[in-house]
């Protein structure tokens, strides 16, 4: 751990002799850190407390022997989490067990620490990598202020004011751009043409994403508003979304409620290019817009494919997709259907209503093995109810799905399904 470091700590709850433990041992591995602290019964208005710098880690003691005083201190967090969804909490859990954890992390805080088991070095690598994290923040808001500021495209699309570069990625870059004729932002998706092989086959991809959005006019997808060619460059114009995506949305813990909002109508939009014989393949939270209304947009169909594809084109026998999101006969670049998309939907409605991914790994051959050949993720107790949705969702056997997302939303109408 630098030595330069000097970190800002709060610690809510804690006894006097645990609050004096911490202190000592925070000040001799950081001299000029600054430990404060505030009662229990004071969490409530933790908010007020948020200083400018606001700290890098708060210690909250939960009793979890106590039901109304967890509630009380979980709630406390997610009220401030919601005005602060940056704040690294660690929970210092009193009789707390693996459920505990869960639940604690479930409701917002970064790190888990026993209280039975807490010792010195736990302490300060629970700090330090709590500094870690204010720090990558430091530098991604850095880099944002870089990227916001006037850049000088290596491409200006006639009709086209490109303002910054949005992402970029070994197959084309995105950026934000003014229309002139439309007199509003848009997104411009850009990539080079060559003669390669691989750039054949990547121009190929990208004129097939502009003839199957283009063929779809419907809300739940996204807007094209131009397609065009440079002389080193091909160019789509698509819906901007300021709202950005459900990637962004799930930094915040969702509710039951909310994640089967967001099913329904990720389910829904399926169900329109389903209905137009178009599977995405790619399915995943960033590849899901929000309006400001909260509804989804599916954006990305550089991998869709057509019902009646042969696949030469689609990348058929090659494995292709995000694999947190990637289904066991896509992981075995094995053909696929519209029960491909369904189960991607699962996963993300695992990670909707838990917080986190099902399969996790070293590598993406690990993680496609999970998705292979691992068990559907059993949900902790308190989403039980929802475990047979997953089920169908997750199913390993594209046959013991959802066979179409109808089925799905049969399921989520009628409540007798998670009862």
């Amino acid at each position: 751990m630098e030595e330069s470091v000097s970190p800002i700590v709060l610690v809510v709850g804690a006894d006097s002799k645990r609050l004096q433990w911490m202190s000592h041992h925070i000040t001799s591995q950081w001299p000029e850190s600054v430990v404060s602290s505030i009662p229990t019964s004071q969490s409530q208005a933790l908010a007020t407390y948020i200083g400018n710098p606001p700290p890098d880690a708060i210690f909250l003691h939960v009793d979890f022997s106590a039901a109304s005083a967890t509630a009380f201190a979980l709630d406390a967090m997610m009220q401030v989490l919601r005005l602060h969804p940056a704040l690294h909490f660690v929970v210092l859990a009193k009789d707390g067990d693996e459920m505990a954890a869960v639940r604690a992390m479930k409701a917002g805080a970064r790190d888990y620490l026993p209280l039975a088991a807490i010792s010195r070095d736990n302490l300060l690598v629970a700090i330090g990598e709590a500094c870690a994290e204010r720090e990558a923040a430091a530098r991604a808001a850095r880099a944002a202020e870089e990227a916001a500021r006037p850049v000088a495209p290596e491409i200006s699309p006639p009709g086209y004011e490109v303002l910054k570069e949005i992402a970029t990625s070994n197959f084309s870059s995105v950026y934000l751009a003014r229309s002139q004729k439309l007199s509003r932002n848009v997104v411009l998706k850009v990539m080079s043409t060559g003669k390669s092989a691989r750039e054949t086959q990547d121009a190929e991809r990208f004129q097939r994403e502009y003839e199957i959005i283009s063929s779809i006019s419907h809300p739940a997808i996204v807007q094209i508003y131009d397609f065009g060619a440079l002389p080193q460059h091909l160019y789509l114009a698509m819906e901007y979304f300021p709202c950005g995506d459900l990637r962004d949305r799930l930094r915040n813990p969702l509710s039951v409620e909310e994640s089967r909002y967001y099913l329904r109508a990720i389910a829904e939009a399926l169900r329109v290019i389903h209905v137009f014989g178009i599977y995405h393949r790619d399915l995943k939270p960033a590849n899901v817009m929000l309006r400001e209304d909260d509804s989804p947009v599916l954006i990305d169909f550089g991998l869709a494919r057509r019902s009646d594809d042969d696949g030469s084109a689609t990348g058929v026998g090659k494995v292709l997709g995000s694999p947190f999101y990637m289904s066991p006969e896509q992981a075995q670049a094995l053909p696929v259907d519209a029960r491909t998309d369904i189960y991607s939907l699962g996963v993300m409605f695992y990670e909707m209503l838990t917080g986190s991914r099902p399969y996790l790994g070293r590598s993406a051959m690990a993680i496609m093995a999970q998705h292979t050949k691992s068990p559907v993720p059993v949900l902790p107790p308190e989403l039980a109810e929802q475990q047979p949705i997953l089920d169908r969702l997750m199913a390993k056997d594209p046959h013991a799905r959802y066979s179409c997302t109808d089925e799905l939303l049969a399921d989520l109408t009628d409540t007798r399904a998670v009862a």
